[in-house]
Formats: C-alpha cells, structure tokens, sequence
C-alpha cells in the first residue's frame, strides 16, 4: 500500500474502490477511528512484533502494524477481503496472508514455524469469540500476550469478578491462565456499519504460574457449577458425579456444599477440581 505508512485505509474508501458491501454474516463492522486503530496496534507491539492477525478485513489494523515493523501472518476467511488484501499489500514482504477461519488457527505449529511466540490481535466476529479464546487459552505457552477486540459484554465476563451476574465459565477459563486488562471501550459510531452494541478492546497477558491448569476435572467442576447457578454446589456436582464424590471433593478443598458455584474465585476451583480427581 503506498501513502503514510502511519495513516490507515479508511473501509469506506475502500469499499467503493472495490465496489462492495459489509457483508452481516461474516458481522463485519469495519473499525474508522484513526486513533482506535493506532490504540490497539500500540498494546499489541508492547507484546511483540511477530503478529497472529485474526479478520483482519480490510486491512486499516494490518497497516497499522506493518508501520509498527511488525511481521504478520493475516487470517481472513471473505474471499473478497483477501483480493482486497492481496491488492493493497502486494509489495509488503512482511505480511503473509492466509484465507481461513480464525477460530481453526493452530498457534504452536505457527510458532514453532516462525521459531517465535506469538501476539494474536484482531476483531473477534461475535459468532466465533468463544471458540477463538478457548484456542488463545489452549495455546498460551505459544503466545506474548494477545490483544482482542470484542464485544462489550464479553469484556465485561471477562473481567468480572465472583458473585457477580457475569462471573462463569469463561471468566475461569480465561482468567486461569492470564490477567485481563481493558485497553479500550468504543461506541458504535467508532465502526462502519455502526452496531447495535458497544465494543471493547482487552489484553490478555499470559501468567508465570497459572492460577489452575485447564484439566478435564476443571472442566467438569466449572461447567457443572455454572449450568446450574441457581444451585448449590453439591447438587450441581451431582450431575457429573455423584453425591458422595460431591461431598468428597468439598471437602477436600475446604469448600462448604452449600455455596453455589458463581462464588467461588479461579483458586477455589482449581482446589475443587484436584479434590474432584482424588475422589472417584
């Protein structure tokens, strides 16, 4: 792309000169803010410069990091985002482009190619948010840190705290293994289309020590405590289990059966699931 390499594309610009349309079901709401863009690409090369992209549509963010000395590894799964990509980019040795879904992407075997770790950052379609930090969560020994663009109420399970109506299983998950940092909020009107919802943009850096190892037993003790929010904890892991295992694994971990799952912080889970695996 030629021009200020500070200055990114601005998607309306681009749209006409290609002569398309933002397509609602890939949810692409492109970013404008100048300022946004240059906000997320700052919290991203604070992590790294060797850069998992993820939908990066029409390019404004890739520009952005391409002028930070960043090397990125851009994933876009609308065939026509990738013609426009090829097209704008096609002298940028630092920018490999790859049409494929975001939520498929094998971190470690890209790391161990690039013989690097990894920062992952991009504009997380609403649909595939979920599959997409379960994969960030799963690769994180792959990864510096990632910076994520979602939506607003995703930011808000992501860092809430026990108790609270947003607190569940992917709240543990995420928070197990890295600390949740808001770099930014936007209102609709940061995007084009506008959206019906508000967005943030979070950084998730990866612990030392995790708080909990992701074992089946986590799995099993987090996702039958929050299916079941209204219950206590006991009865929710009477589900997986049975009573007595139940009343085992409390009691190990120094739990009392009568709480309910949503008031128990990533530690105490973490001691539930290592006294769920000793009770069988």
């Amino acid at each position: 792309m030629t021009g200020d390499p500070g200055a990114p594309p601005d998607a309306r610009d681009l749209l006409r000169k290609y002569d398309l349309l933002p397509k609602r079901s890939f949810s692409q709401n492109f970013l404008i803010q100048p300022g946004a863009i240059a906000q997320i690409a700052d919290a991203t090369v604070t992590l790294g410069r060797q850069v998992v992209e993820l939908g990066p549509g029409l390019g404004a963010l890739t520009y952005a990091l391409l002028a930070r000395d960043c090397d990125v590894l851009a994933v876009e799964l609308d065939r026509d985002m990738v013609r426009v990509l090829q097209q704008e980019f096609a002298e940028q040795e630092r920018l490999e482009l790859r049409r494929a879904d975001a939520a498929d992407v094998d971190f470690e075997a890209y790391s161990r190619a690039c013989g690097s770790k990894l920062v992952i950052t991009g504009n997380l379609p609403y649909q595939a948010t979920g599959a997409i930090l379960r994969r960030v969560v799963a690769h994180r020994a792959a990864l510096t840190g990632a910076v994520l663009m979602v939506q607003r109420e995703v930011r808000d399970r992501l860092v809430a705290e026990p108790a609270t109506k947003q607190y569940g299983a992917l709240t543990v998950f995420t928070r197990a293994g890295f600390e949740v940092e808001t770099v930014c909020r936007l209102r609709p009107g940061s995007f084009y289309p506008a959206p019906k919802v508000e967005s943030a943009v979070v950084r998730l850096l990866p612990r030392e020590a995790p708080l909990a190892e992701e074992t089946e037993s986590l799995q099993t003790v987090v996702r039958a405590a929050f299916q079941m929010r209204r219950k206590t904890l006991r009865n929710a892991l009477r589900a997986p289990g049975d009573a007595e295992r139940a009343d085992r694994a409390l009691s190990l971990a120094g739990i009392d059966p009568g709480r309910r799952g949503e008031t128990l912080s990533v530690e105490e889970f973490a001691t539930l699931a290592q006294g769920w695996e000793v009770s069988v």
